[in-house]
């Protein structure tokens, strides 16, 4: 065998040996990815359990854990399945997470965890239940000692439930838990419960937002391995009276933020706490510096929080004890006013690496902290700051990283030179809240630093970009907002920072916007408010295709919405409102951009029918469209939307009827449809529970309101401006949130308001003009908290109850906690997650859209004889009664005066009798009084002219007599606020008083006398009306008889068309007889 032949006789086992071994190898891998069939079923039960807690609605529109299922055999590949990487053929589940499947439920709805169904997975390390609005657990074989069986787990998620008490005694059998969390549930009590005392392995524990009110120092020494406690709003507000609390002595992190602690005694024992390094005081209630003698003993504090009280000074003869340890230390949002010999208290922490002062009272500029040479993040923002600030500025320490100068007081000249010295600097913010500041730089001046984040708004940059930026080439985010630029788009800036994701240059006067030729990464856009002219680019979609955020508000854009913004699959906001934008909604935008939340094209001039079935807007929360032309009905593409949360289609040319599947969404919340042509009944004909606010005026509405409507959640319902009829249902008062009813202008009878009760939070009533005939029910002064109340041109008669008085009409019961706002926001929407500057401070470098699409209710309300709009906050202010155009009758109750707060009073056109009582000289706010077109009589009041802020006064036409008090501040009111009153005299008319005499009151027998004849001669008329009809009928038919009786051209035309009518009709029945 020569050697050749032996090397061939050698290569080819071993080729075969090889082969053998991969294929051995191959199918070990492909049988260890499978899970074990039990776990498989049990998961499929688990899932089954699941949908069975949903409701019929729920899981027609909601399916959950879609690859769940028998033909996916491998159940470790399945959505929010993790298996273990064991060598073993098959692989058991280790973590499960199910957090936010279920939708939320209301308070009295019972949802129970059967804990059995998880004993299928004995390996289980990991369980995520949060977010599933749970409300107990239940095991109905091994009971308390459930979760002994799950002898691996470590980790439970339980937050954003509504778990009570009643899951401890559940808990303590998970002797193996490190993480518990159960934040955000309904625990209350002693914290720790005695029955958690089984759980010594615990490392981290989360209880903030339940209602915890008491310390346990026994149970906490239970814990002896915890390292992380938080125990954040809970309202923590008592403890025992021992020196040994907090004695668990290995930890390293506690949070009791936003608990009502006040007072040096409800800290004591903290310093047992030798280990910690993090301690969270944020939100509570201390207000002097005695308190941080406690923490002189903590040798080892490195992060101290203590913002969000009410400091207003560091006393260091009183009182400022930190830890020169300290390397972050948090005093933002108190009340802080700092002199020089404040800030030394701060100035010797020499360790000090990160200081928040922002948000305070501070006016004069800290110069010691250029001594602390370890400082590298140093916010001073929104503050009263001012002062030479180039100055400060280069003595600040070299190896500043971040400096947020934000909404400070400075004015004149800033040199951005004075930042030579700051190589490190990654983060500078500066802007005014009073001035502007002149930001200057040398046009050769090249910056050693390399900017991530700049933030220059409210500075006055002049009409060009800084120079430095040319030198800037690894910048993030760029806010140059409202520094009067102009000129082009800077498309430069987009090229030279490959990784810029932000640029915010709204408020400027930039008048093109251009392109770049390249593809960019960036993801926040935002040029609003500028005067950019022109069209869209068409190819923008091509260019940004990682855009987020788009805000093209604003401008003057014109032409058609772009096709390819479709290519966006990443966005998330787009706002073009308030352009000249024309054109249909293109079809590649409606079909691909599937992760928009909000859409705002609101005020512009598109037109065409809206969400045709092939619309694939999925992600869909806010959509806004009033202000436009769009015309036709609703489509079904919208069903696709399925969190649509508001929908806003008002002022467009919307027609027809709404489909009934708008009642069956969800979750919408916010509905505006005013100012259509839209019509037939009631849209809402069922429970819906989560409609907050629903504005349907200005349209045809009309028929009846079902009785059995119901609105849980509403809190402003608009119904104005339709033909609605029928009694108002009293379930609409049946929401305990109800804030604004506005039924104006509609055909509206029967009885109102028998369902109210004192708990009733309703601020605005307005029933003007209907057809209501009953008088006004008693249940109205109920109504605690109305600030507006308005029930004219009905025909409510009776007396004006005397009870208004216990009506707030801005008293001092109304605690002003009602919103009248819509928060409905989109804040949590954030972006530069890849540009996240690294700090132990709570920063705000977000960049959240802040969107308020609907910022507050309006309210339109009659005073001073012209419709007046409200909105928001002034709504607070304004309160007002109109109860004219009625048939009141009575005099008018002397409790009227108690209204101190009121400012437009409206009793004209009714019957009211009598004389106009002195108490209205109470009502020193009153702008607006109108008692016009009544009976009263008597003298004016003299105190009248005291009402210095009166700028409407009308009591024309009633029977008052004697001299006007023409004085104070009625002397600004002319002969025609008095008017029709025969019997008053002086100025400002002509009438001399001396010839005038005053007459007596009418006696009440002859007042009733005079109302008896006016009654009865209102019958005698409608007699003599029956006889007048009755006579030119008679009249009529005489002139017609003669007429016919004269032998003329017509009279003959006349008998003719009469013989010719009836031998048609004779036709007709021979024809009808023989058939």
């Amino acid at each position: 065998m020569t050697r050749n032949e032996r090397r061939r006789w050698w290569v080819k086992p071993k080729k075969h040996i090889a082969l053998v071994f991969i294929t051995i190898t191959m199918m070990l891998q492909f049988q260890i990815k499978g899970c074990v069939e039990t776990e498989m079923i049990g998961l499929l039960q688990l899932k089954s359990y699941l949908k069975n807690l949903l409701d019929a609605e729920e899981e027609e529109g909601l399916s959950i854990l879609k690859s769940w299922t028998h033909h996916n055999d491998d159940c470790c590949l399945w959505e929010r399945v993790k298996c273990s990487d064991a060598n073993a053929i098959s692989g058991h589940v280790i973590d499960l997470s199910l957090d936010r499947l279920i939708p939320v439920a209301f308070e009295s709805q019972t949802r129970t965890l059967n804990l059995s169904l998880l004993h299928s997975f004995p390996q289980l390390q990991s369980l995520n239940l949060s977010w599933n609005w749970f409300t107990n657990l239940s095991d109905h074989v091994l009971g308390y000692k459930s979760f002994g069986r799950l002898e691996k787990l470590t980790t439970i998620d339980f937050s954003d439930n509504m778990f009570d008490n009643s899951i401890v005694p559940f808990l303590s059998a998970a002797t193996s838990v490190r993480n518990l969390h159960l934040e955000s549930n309904y625990m209350e009590g002693v914290f720790p419960p005695q029955e958690l005392a089984n759980m010594t392995n615990l490392r981290v524990l989360h209880l903030k937002d339940n209602s915890f009110s008491f310390l346990s120092v026994q149970g906490l020494t239970d814990f002896r391995e915890l390292e992380v406690l938080d125990l954040s709003f809970n309202g923590v507000n008592g403890s025992e009276a021992t020196s040994n609390r907090f004695s668990t002595a290995k930890l390293k992190t506690l949070d009791l933020s936003f608990n009502p602690f006040s007072d040096i005694s409800q800290l004591k024992g903290l310093e047992s706490l030798r280990e910690l390094l993090v301690l969270i005081l944020r939100g509570n209630k201390f207000n002097h510096t005695l308190f941080t003698h406690v923490l002189k003993d903590l040798k080892k504090l490195q992060e101290l929080d203590l913002s969000d009280n009410g400091f207003t000074n560091l006393d260091l003869g009183r009182g400022l004890v930190i830890p020169t340890s300290l390397q972050v230390l948090d005093f933002k949002r108190n009340r802080l006013s700092l002199t020089h010999e404040g800030y030394l208290g701060i100035c010797r922490l020499m360790k000090l690496r990160e200081l928040d002062l922002s948000s305070n009272a501070l006016t004069s500029l800290p110069s010691c902290l250029g001594n602390l040479t370890h400082l590298r993040t140093l916010d001073l923002s929104n503050n009263q700051l001012n002062g030479n600030l180039s100055s400060f500025v280069s003595g600040l320490p070299t190896v500043l990283e971040y400096l947020s100068l934000l909404d400070n007081n400075f004015n004149g000249s800033f040199l951005f030179n004075s930042l030579v010295n700051q190589t490190r600097l990654t983060v500078f913010k500066l802007s005014s809240k009073v001035g502007v500041i002149q930001v200057q730089t040398e046009s050769s001046w090249a910056p050693l630093f390399q900017l991530k984040m700049l933030h220059l708004s409210n500075c006055n940059l002049g009409s060009t970009m800084p120079v430095f930026l040319v030198h800037q080439h690894d910048l993030c985010f760029v806010d140059l907002s409202y520094n009067k630029l102009t000129g082009t788009f800077p498309t430069w800036l987009v090229k030279n920072n490959t990784r810029l994701q932000t640029i915010l240059l709204n408020g400027n006067s930039l008048t093109k916007l251009q392109l770049p030729m390249l593809v960019h990464g960036l993801q926040v856009l935002d040029i609003s408010s500028n005067m950019i002219y022109d069209s869209i680019q068409e190819d923008i979609g091509m260019v940004f295709p990682n855009l987020r955020f788009m805000n093209f508000s604003s401008n003057q854009f014109q032409g058609p919405i772009p096709s390819s913004i479709g290519q966006m699959k990443s966005l998330q906001v787009l706002d073009m409102s308030s352009n000249g934008l024309y054109g249909q909604l293109p079809n590649m935008f409606l079909s691909g951009c599937y992760s928009l939340r909000v859409l705002k094209l609101s005020n512009n001039q598109l037109h065409g029918k809206i969400f045709p079935k092939h619309a694939n807007l999925t992600g869909l929360v806010g959509l806004f469209l009033d202000g436009n032309n769009f015309t036709g009905s609703l489509e079904e593409g919208l069903l696709k939307s399925k969190n649509l949360t508001l929908l806003d289609i008002s002022d467009n040319r919307f027609s027809g009827m709404l489909p009934r599947w708008i009642g069956r969404m969800s979750w919408l919340s916010y509905l505006y449809m005013s100012g259509n042509q839209l019509k037939g009944p009631f849209p809402f004909q069922q429970q819906s529970p989560w409609v907050e606010v629903m504005d349907i005026s200005h349209n045809s509405f009309s028929g009846l309101i079902p009785r059995n409507v119901n609105f849980p959640s509403l809190r402003e319902l608009r119904l104005q401006n339709n033909e609605f009829m029928g009694s108002v249902p009293g379930n609409l008062f049946n929401a305990a949130g109800l804030e604004v009813l506005d039924l104006r202008n509609n055909n509206f009878s029967g009885k109102i308001l028998n369902t109210i009760d004192q708990t009733s939070k309703l601020r605005i009533l307005l029933l003007r003009n209907n057809s209501f005939r009953t008088y006004i029910p008693g249940k109205i002064c109920q109504l605690s908290e109305v600030g507006l109340l308005d029930l004219s041109h009905n025909q409510f008669r009776g007396p004006i109850p005397s009870c208004f008085s216990k009506m707030s009409f801005g008293a001092e019961q109304n605690n002003g906690t009602m919103s009248l706002v819509a928060d409905f926001d989109f804040s949590d929407i954030t972006f530069l997650q890849h540009c996240h500057y690294a700090s132990h401070l709570n920063l705000d470098d977000g960049v959240r859209n802040g969107y308020q699409p609907k910022p507050a209710t309006v309210v339109d309300f009659l005073t001073k004889s012209r419709y007046e709009a409200y909105q928001g906050d002034i709504l607070r202010y304004m309160h007002g009664l109109d109860l004219s155009s009625n048939e009141l009758s009575g005099e008018i109750p002397i409790e009227i005066g108690d209204l101190e707060n009121i400012r437009s009073l409206d009793l004209s056109s009714n019957r009211l009798t009598g004389s106009i009582p002195d108490s209205i000289q109470k009502l020193k706010g009153l702008e607006s009084l109108d008692l016009s077109n009544n009976k009263l009589y008597g003298s004016i009041p003299p105190m009248l002219a005291d009402l210095n802020s009166l700028g409407y006064f009308n009591i024309s036409y009633n029977n008052l007599s004697g001299e006007i008090p023409f004085k104070g501040h009625l002397v600004t009111f002319d002969e025609r606020s008095y008017i029709g009153n025969a019997d008053l005299c002086g100025l400002p008319t002509n009438k001399n008083c001396i010839s005038q005499r005053v007459p007596e009151p009418p006696s009440v027998p002859t007042q009733a006398k005079e109302e008896d004849n006016e009654e009865e001669g209102d019958v005698i008329d409608m007699v003599w009306f029956y006889w007048t009809c009755v006579a030119v009928y008679i009249a009529t038919s005489l002139a017609l008889f003669a007429f016919l009786c004269i032998d003329t051209r017509w009279s003959r035309e006349w008998f003719y068309r009469v013989d010719l009518c009836v031998h048609h009709l004779l036709r007709f029945k021979r024809s009808s007889i023989c058939n």
